[in-house]
């Protein structure tokens, strides 16, 4: 019998996958591909596997299994599975092991597809970024602005960075003394200033379509702060995630729109005079917005 007539086996399949009627072809189970595809796109948002895990519970989201609760271990391992872009690697198994031993090459459009491999490829440097920065496994989201936020001095990356225990947003290449401002801003302040402004009934008014419903749905998301600690984790996920749809990039000036940035012998100072952000929106106009500390 052909290896296109040959029965599959269901045991062999991911969990997101069901069997044709002649059990000769895998087919997609929607609910569940669906699913596998959000956790992706999580993932190459910034999301770690815990916090994926928590995300999905706080939604109610149904896991593959009997299990109530979403396992950190489960995300991981599907977010490291090539059938989730159609690869199937042939295995064998030695007795009394659970664990197969890679057998000839891996197959290419063995299983339907649920991503495609550029997707893939994207959530896996997104796990060596995390893992890198991997922060404490807490029960709220420490940063909601991912890799949005850019220097205005430098061009690099404004990462989330912690100082005297107090979270601040700086410039990545002064951290790793590259020479730009050594001059941070206070997490909390940054996101209550970028969110203020984004949130203004008169910024969706000047939008129009899918960017004035995602800056509506992000005012709602806002207005669920206030809840018990799992509707607040699952509220600054969503928001998160409305901000990559509704944001280009944010253009930090740590030390001012047109301060001398502070020198890389310097000491990282927090909350410079006349600090601001640039907004730039995916389908509107750059906006200039500035500390309403």
């Amino acid at each position: 019998m052909s290896d296109n007539k040959k029965h599959k086996k269901i045991s062999a399949a991911p969990s997101w996958l069901g069997l044709s009627e002649d059990r000769q072809a895998f087919l997609l189970l929607p609910d569940r591909a669906k699913i596998v595809k959000r956790i992706f796109d999580l993932a190459i948002g910034g999301m770690g596997s815990y916090a994926i895990a928590k995300y999905l519970d706080a939604q109610q989201v149904p896991t593959f299994t009997q299990s109530s609760q979403w396992d950190n271990t489960t995300i991981d391992y599907m977010l490291r599975n090539r059938a989730t872009y159609g690869e199937h690697q042939p295995k064998s198994f030695a007795a009394g092991h659970k664990k197969g031993i890679p057998s000839g090459p891996p197959m290419p459009d063995y299983y339907p597809a649920v991503i495609d491999k550029k997707m893939f490829e994207a959530a896996q440097v997104a796990r060596r970024q995390n893992l890198a920065h991997r922060g404490r496994k807490g029960t709220d989201l420490a940063s909601i602005f991912g890799d949005l936020c850019f220097c205005a001095y430098c061009g690099s990356n404004v990462v989330f960075h912690r100082i005297s225990n107090v979270q601040v947003l700086v410039c990545e290449r002064a951290l790793d003394d590259g020479g730009c401002s050594r001059s941070a801003w206070t997490y909390k302040d940054f996101e209550t200033s970028v969110l203020a402004f984004l949130a203004h009934p008169a910024l969706a008014e000047r939008l129009s379509g899918s960017q004035r419903l995602s800056l509506l749905d992000l005012a709602e998301e806002i207005r669920k702060l206030s809840t018990d600690q799992i509707e607040r984790y699952a509220a600054r996920v969503n928001m998160a995630i409305l901000l990559k749809q509704i944001v280009a990039k944010l253009v930090v000036h740590s030390a001012g729109a047109t301060s001398h940035p502070r020198l890389s012998l310097a000491q990282i100072r927090k909350d410079m005079a006349g600090r601001c952000i640039d907004v730039e929106l995916r389908d509107g106009p750059l906006y200039r917005c500035i500390s309403v500390a």
